[in-house]
């Protein structure tokens, strides 16, 4: 385990992590500090059925329609 502190990991290192995380068939919500949704990183496929455990994340917030993410929205 690293002794480095959060503060001692560069921005670039946790994104390099973060990215090799991510599998092509995950999702993927970014909130800001208040909880809002800034950003959703979708499945290159967005299976016609989105898992119910999706759909209850997005209710929360007011998206309904999967396909509405794909228009120019502005989620912040």
């Amino acid at each position: 385990m690293s002794k480095l502190t959060i503060k001692e990991i560069s921005e670039e290192e946790v994104i390099d992590g973060f990215e090799e995380d991510i599998a092509d068939q995950d999702y993927v919500f970014v909130l800001n500090e208040d909880g809002d949704l800034k950003s959703i990183l979708l499945p290159d496929h967005v299976p016609a059925n989105v898992p119910k455990n999706i759909q209850k994340i997005l209710r929360i917030f007011k998206i309904y329609d999967v396909d509405d993410l794909g228009k120019d929205a502005t989620l912040h």
